[in-house]
């Protein structure tokens, strides 16, 4: 008897193994062990999704993704190689590399994506602000103050950087033309380089909302800007 427990207990260990490994999430045509961040719902164009290591472009978009995992709006972009590599590249500074801080492009990048009605920037981008350090209340004020308010507001859980970047979005977004003293505001606390970076960040997350909206990337072009909870 003693001798046949090692076998017994090596066999019960390989099956549990086994049954963790069917248990975990496999999606055809994307990644493996993935935390999904879309519904995947249609869009106007089909998704394009190429199984790991049989498209270098994919590939690249993958090393930048959370799990490795595509989006939608990656499917989508897929659909041109040439756009989709360009794309990644320019996204990825913007996301990865920008010198203005984290709380500031997610605030730039929600911002835009409440005064375009992008429902997918916002869903994408709510948990990234949050763990940058936003609260459900900076939160709500993003979602909810109307465009152009002044930035000496009587009571707002924003900074006062951040409210001067709210008020650069206001105006880059529905106005185009930004006043000087609008750019000045926000100066006071950038540099050059990252007063580039902070034009950049909001003429990108024009062009990524406009885009799936256009493009009714995931099904959310007639979905409202969530409120956050």
């Amino acid at each position: 008897m003693p001798a046949i427990m090692p076998t017994a207990v090596k066999f019960a260990f390989a099956f549990a193994v086994f049954a963790v490994l069917v248990a975990l999430p496999f999606t055809c045509g994307k990644s493996t062990l993935h935390v999904e961040r879309d519904d995947n719902l249609p869009a106007r164009v089909p998704y394009v999704f190429p199984a790991p290591g049989t498209d270098k472009v994919a590939d690249m978009i993958r090393s930048r993704r959370t799990n490795g995992t595509l989006l939608d709006l990656d499917g989508v972009l897929l659909n041109d190689q040439n756009l989709a590599s360009t794309w990644s590249d320019l996204a990825g500074m913007i996301r990865d590399q920008n010198a203005i801080p984290a709380n500031m492009r997610e605030l730039f990048i929600l911002r835009t994506g409440v005064l375009n009605d992008a429902a997918y920037v916002w869903l994408q981008h709510e948990s990234v602000a949050r763990s940058v350090g936003f609260t459900t209340a900076q939160l709500r004020e993003i979602r909810f103050r109307p465009a152009f308010a002044h930035q000496a507001l009587p009571s707002t859980p924003l900074n006062s950087s951040q409210n001067a970047a709210m008020l650069l979005a206001d105006f880059m977004t529905k106005n185009v033309n930004v006043p000087q003293p609008v750019f000045d505001g926000l100066k006071k606390f950038l540099n050059n380089q990252q007063m580039v970076d902070a034009v950049a960040t909001v003429g990108v997350y024009n062009l990524v909302s406009r885009f799936v909206e256009a493009l009714n990337v995931d099904d959310k072009m007639d979905v409202p800007v969530p409120v956050p909870q």
